[in-house]
């Protein structure tokens, strides 16, 4: 699960896209899309205006399971992972002109999505199976 978390964060920071001489990480890449009003209405708007909380959910659902709430970490993982996942696949996807070019980071945000949804799918499975923490 923190493999998956340092993964994710890490290509979110790593560039994104390449347009002209400047590569661009996912901060810039969805700061440009909003500034320049080309961020849609509905779920896509919301998912790109959201994105900067990606560090933050990564971060509590790591600390969430070390501090013993494995399933309260795991739901955090899975939402973080699969949210940056999904956005780091369709970026890497996505259909482009020759003016940009899709550079590393979103398959590697991708990749540490999977990650992160798979370790936090771990630790809410053997969350549910662990004794409770004796209480001092």
């Amino acid at each position: 699960m923190a493999v998956g978390a340092a993964v994710t964060v890490l290509g979110s920071s790593l560039p994104w896209v390449r347009t002209g001489g400047a590569r661009r990480n996912s901060y810039d890449l969805f700061a440009l899309v909003e500034r320049f009003g080309y961020s849609p209405d509905g779920p896509a708007g919301v998912a790109l205006r959201w994105w900067p909380i990606v560090p933050l959910l990564t971060a509590l659902a790591v600390v969430a399971a070390w501090w013993g709430w494995p399933r309260t970490g795991g739901v955090l993982g899975v939402v973080a992972g699969g949210y940056a996942g999904g956005v780091g696949l369709a970026i890497g996807a996505a259909d482009v002109t020759n003016a940009v070019e899709i550079q590393f980071g979103a398959p590697v945000t991708a990749a540490g999505g999977a990650l992160l949804v798979l370790g936090s799918l771990a630790a809410i499975v053997l969350g549910w199976r662990a004794p409770p923490a004796p209480v001092t």
